[in-house]
């Protein structure tokens, strides 16, 4: 039976659709499994992505550290101690972690009114240096970003968010250049940025915000080298909680707080948010598939009852075959055949309307604005994936079948009425 042998496969279709009803009937189970099994794992992957384009590139292998009062007694010192981060804290992280990436020292600046000219607005001020920028990256709508110059030389320069240049600056008027007044002192503003999503943000909206280089706040505020907050960024390949850890270590060190005072410091991780995201992702794709898998299986039970069912419809059809020398393997052939045929005409009808749902759908989506939902689409590696769930169901439904046939004795089908 090759292959190719046209006859085969009429007399394989006249066999299913003998009994129209009945095949229809039991081929829908597999028909909706897969077409549940397709749309649900295309809008869970749709959400995940639709989060993940949320985050804006924020690198997520990073963990930032701010200081709080200590909790335990340590070489002299009573527990309620306050304490700081110091620059020199950040050099020596920067010369003893060389798996870290990118190490960016926050300040908090003064909040308050922000003036310029006739318009006035309260607004946050932070204090940042280059590397922040590729940490949290954001769109630079005007201008330019921090450099290394305007750390070096505390230079009284400002980064403003688009909400600051709306209030504070009329339609199309340039701001690159002019000054602007915050906590007593003028600023020149050499950048307007935009956040890359407004869904993650570190300490406020960007958007409200006057960024200026970390140094300046620390002479502005008589500060001193302390630094309010500290930002890192391993390397991709790197563990970010174990450095991390390590990190918070040093720092406890060399200020003289006990290296078990975990209260002493607070840390925030992104992997270990992220981390949460993909479990939660990982969990939903799971369950998805077993809902999906098990709808499917249920189809195939139907598919290998019903094929029970006409084998035993054609006990003497059978016989005959086995009287005129069909051999063993060409009668489990023909009957998983017709399983694997209806099976897969089934799953890929399912299949194919999922794919035509999934594209109405994306249409009519992208016409609204929805954050949490990337395009609804159907991965090629998935396709793949569907169709040989396909095949393998239509072998195994037919399994059974394949072996009642196999069992009957020539004679006795013959015989059979």
């Amino acid at each position: 039976m090759s292959i190719f042998d046209l006859d085969n496969y009429q007399e394989i279709w006249h066999t299913i659709t003998r009994n129209k009803t009945r095949s229809l009937l039991t081929a829908f189970g597999v028909f909706w499994g897969m077409f549940m099994l397709i749309v649900m794992v295309a809008l869970g992957d749709s959400v995940r992505r639709g989060i993940i384009d949320q985050t804006g590139g924020v690198a997520q292998n990073s963990s930032f550290f701010w200081t709080t009062t200590t909790s335990m007694p340590y070489k002299g010192f009573k527990k309620g101690r306050s304490w700081n981060i110091h620059e020199d804290d950040l050099f020596a992280i920067e010369r003893e972690f060389p798996d870290l990436k990118y190490i960016s020292p926050i300040m908090w600046g003064i909040d308050g009114k922000v003036t310029r000219a006739s318009k006035a607005g309260d607004f946050r001020m932070m204090g940042h240096d280059a590397n922040y920028f590729n940490i949290y990256p954001m769109y630079i709508l005007q201008g330019r970003w921090i450099n290394d110059i305007d750390i070096r030389d505390a230079r009284k320069v400002c980064v403003i968010g688009e909400k600051v240049l709306n209030d504070l600056y009329s339609p199309h008027e340039n701001p690159i250049g002019s000054l602007v007044r915050a906590g007593g002192s003028y600023y020149t503003v050499i950048g307007v940025v935009k956040p890359q999503t407004d869904q993650v943000n570190f300490f406020g909206n960007i958007d409200e915000m006057l960024l200026v280089p970390y140094t300046t706040v620390q002479r502005t505020t008589n500060s001193g080298d302390v630094i309010n907050c500290l930002a890192i960024t391993a390397y991709d390949n790197v563990d970010i909680t174990t450095v991390e850890q390590a990190v918070a270590a040093r720092i406890r060190e060399r200020n003289l707080v006990d290296p078990a005072d975990e209260a002493a410091m607070y840390r925030m991780s992104l992997k270990k948010i992220f981390d949460m995201f993909n479990m939660l992702f990982i969990g939903l794709n799971v369950l998805v598939w077993i809902v999906g898998i098990g709808t499917l299986i249920s189809g195939v039970i139907g598919v290998s009852n019903i094929m029970l069912v006409t084998v035993r419809e054609r006990t003497q059809e059978i016989g005959i075959r086995r009287a005129l020398g069909a051999t063993p393997f060409t009668i489990i052939k023909q009957i998983m055949s017709e399983s694997l045929l209806l099976t897969f005409i089934a799953g890929f009808a399912g299949l194919f309307l999922a794919v035509v749902v999934l594209a109405i759908a994306d249409t009519v989506m992208s016409a609204q604005s929805n954050p949490f939902m990337a395009s609804l689409q159907l991965s090629f590696s998935l396709s793949i994936v569907a169709l040989l769930i396909i095949i393998v169901f239509g072998m195994v439904a037919g399994y059974l079948p394949s072996k009642r046939a196999l069992s009957i004795k020539a004679v006795e089908a013959l015989q059979d009425e």
